[in-house]
């Protein structure tokens, strides 16, 4: 917790650094329960506001979601990417922890909840509207808003996961 406020009360030009790469100052179980938080966040939220999180780069807006789905959805995504990066950690390096791995890959998902959140505001088109006539996409600018959102969140997603690896397992280079 001693972590969390020194990073919160950080100069402000120290920001950017932390904002594409936080496991400089955070790692394992610290990012972890960090992490935790905003997953959780992400899955009661994305189950109510009916945003699916199916993929380890990906959503899906629209549709009714229970919290069991949003969560087993989030839940086999993290496996999954944990467990790539845990084989690739093996293969690319023999020193390092898995705890870092686990604590630094999950709080790399934490951008996925600024989608959660604008997910709320989003009004998409029911499916078969969109089987009729798919351009009615364009006339929700909701949805467009999120689009637009969502590319600068997976790519900050990205740049987490790599920096993330790149610190757990203390790879030089490129």
């Amino acid at each position: 917790m001693k972590s969390l406020t020194k990073l919160i009360l950080m100069k402000s030009k120290d920001l950017p650094g932390l904002l594409i790469n936080p496991f400089t100052r955070i790692a394992g179980w610290q990012a972890f329960g960090i992490g935790l938080a905003s997953i959780v966040l992400m899955g009661f939220i994305g189950a109510y506001n009916g945003v699916a999180f199916d993929g380890v780069l990906d959503m899906h807006v629209g549709g009714d979601i229970s919290i069991l789905n949003s969560f087993l959805y989030i839940g086999i995504d993290m496996v999954s990417l944990i467990i790539v990066m845990w084989i690739t950690g093996l293969i690319v390096s023999r020193n390092f922890r898995f705890v870092d791995i686990l604590g630094t890959i999950t709080l790399a998902k934490a951008p996925f909840l600024i989608l959660a959140i604008a997910g709320y505001f989003v009004i998409s088109p029911d499916t078969s509207e969109i089987l009729k006539n798919p351009y009615i996409i364009f006339k929700s600018i909701s949805l467009i808003v999120l689009l637009l959102l969502s590319l600068p969140v997976i790519i900050w997603n990205i740049v987490l996961i790599y920096n993330a690896f790149k610190i757990s397992c203390d790879v030089k280079g490129n």
